[in-house]
């Protein structure tokens, strides 16, 4: 698996663990007082998120990526939807990972 592979699975997938923790998890843990959700999720997307951003600077740093779709995918993980749209730019700038 490339690089770029990685680095478009970990974008779709903290883009889906950012939003069921903020859609779902977290009014779970407010609404109807059950915090196992956030429990979960919490650290799951932290962890994504992190492998995100360390692979994006690798990617960054070996010429893998242009320097403005690492910042998007950097600032795009903060958003409930800026992953997918990252995720999309990602795939239009790299059509090899529409496979």
């Amino acid at each position: 698996m490339t690089h770029r592979k990685i680095l478009y699975w970990l974008a779709f997938s903290d883009g889906l663990a950012l939003l069921a923790l903020v859609f779902v998890a977290v009014p779970f843990k407010y609404l109807l007082d059950q915090p196992l959700g956030v429990k979960v999720l919490g650290p799951l997307h932290g962890t994504l998120f992190l492998s995100l951003a360390v692979t994006t600077l690798a990617a960054l740093g070996r010429g893998l990526l242009r320097p403005g779709l690492a910042m998007m995918l950097i600032v795009g993980a903060f958003l409930p939807l800026g992953a997918f749209l990252a995720d999309y730019k990602l795939r239009q700038a790299y059509p090899e990972l529409q496979a």
